[in-house]
């Protein structure tokens, strides 16, 4: 997990033959996480929200949890 851009809660990770873009923000009610995949800098799958269920997660944990969902995304073959 590397950070992306100049914006906090912003990161990025090469898994297999794409980059997952990750996401993090501080809502009024916790954490939001989104990622999206791409390939070749091409957007192959969109923002999608992960559900965050643990009672206070820390922004790093949401960015784990965001990773996972989209590297289990690219693993279930959704991906093209």
């Amino acid at each position: 997990m590397e950070p992306k851009g100049l914006d906090m809660g912003d990161y990025q990770e090469r898994y297999q033959d794409y980059d997952i873009e990750v996401a993090v923000e501080q809502v009024l009610t916790g954490v939001k996480a989104h990622f999206r995949v791409l390939r070749s800098g091409a957007v192959v799958i969109d923002w999608r929200l992960v559900r965050i269920d643990s009672l206070w997660p820390t922004e790093h944990a949401a960015a784990e949890a965001a990773f996972r969902a989209g590297r289990e995304t690219i693993d279930a073959g959704i991906a093209p």
